[in-house]
């Protein structure tokens, strides 16, 4: 038995799937159940059952979890007591929303990297109403999210900032004529807009529900670049960052609509977990989010 195989039991115990855990945690799903067999050949003892396609903690499992907790935080802590102290060095799960990994975080990551050069970073795209439950799971570390979650105890937020969103289309669009655009105006229009059930995508489809505005149809896309595209190639309308489409407007490759409607702003959290431990690479990550935040107040 090594940590490594309690590392694996405690992300499938967590997830209760094999096949995520693998995932999670870079390795194949074959190397998974190899540590899992050889953790339950050491302990002489069955921790998991399958029934049909679902995985189960058994009883010796369930006795298992606090053990195995507490051996892989002490075991960290060992391996950092002898580390030293002046090179950060680990692994961070991060959690993010695509609208926030396509503008937002590349410049945070890149200062990162550069400070801490020997801790690996792993990203998760996803939506933003599933990272609460990930941060439970403990199959990321910290979420950057488009959703308020502070009504939510076990989690500890911090504000990011507030951006301005624009409506975009092309060129050659009928709505590109110089009208202020309306709510009413979006009906019967091709809205396309990022996938998800947060943030600003989610406040248009609720404006537009309000008021009972109907669009023609709404595509939902995974990436910005792929909206972006298909604004340029003339599919309909958009709602996007601003900062995600200043340079294609600055080019004349796409249009930006003036708006007379309710603002609908970007808004950006970063997520924790308040029984999360703050590793040395998450504790680092915080400090220079933090530091990125005062100087932007103070400008």
């Amino acid at each position: 038995m090594n940590v490594k195989h309690l590392e694996a039991f405690l992300t499938v115990a967590r997830l209760l799937n094999f096949g995520e855990a693998a995932r999670t945690l870079n390795y194949s799903q074959s190397t998974i159940s190899e540590q899992i067999s050889g953790l339950e050949e050491y302990l002489g003892t069955k921790l998991f059952e399958r029934i049909g396609r679902r995985v189960f903690l058994t009883e010796q499992g369930k006795k298992l979890f606090p053990f195995a907790e507490r051996i892989v935080r002490d075991a960290e802590e060992l391996k950092n007591l002898f580390n030293d102290s002046t090179i950060i060095s680990g692994s961070l799960h991060i959690g993010a929303a695509e609208t926030l990994c396509a503008f937002w975080l590349p410049p945070l990551l890149k200062e990162y990297r550069q400070l801490y050069p020997k801790v690996e970073i792993n990203i998760k795209v996803g939506n933003c109403v599933d990272f609460p439950q990930w941060l439970q799971q403990n199959s990321i570390d910290v979420a950057f999210s488009l959703n308020d979650e502070s009504k939510q105890q076990q989690l500890r937020q911090i504000e990011l900032f507030h951006g301005e969103t624009v409506f975009i289309t092309s060129p050659d669009h009928e709505l590109s004529t110089g009208l202020v655009l309306e709510l009413e105006n979006l009906a019967g229009q091709t809205l396309l807009l990022p996938e998800g059930y947060c943030g600003y995508p989610m406040d248009l489809k609720n404006l537009l529900e309000k008021e009972g505005v109907k669009a023609n149809m709404i595509m939902q896309f995974g990436s910005l670049e792929s909206i972006k595209q298909c604004i340029k190639n003339g599919l309909g309308v958009s709602l996007l960052p601003k900062i995600a489409v200043e340079e294609e407007i600055k080019r004349g490759e796409i249009i930006s609509l003036a708006w007379n409607g309710q603002d609908i702003p970007i808004q950006a959290q970063v997520l924790f977990h308040r029984d999360k431990w703050l590793s040395p690479p998450l504790a680092a990550l915080e400090k220079l989010i933090l530091a990125k935040i005062g100087k932007k107040k103070d400008q």
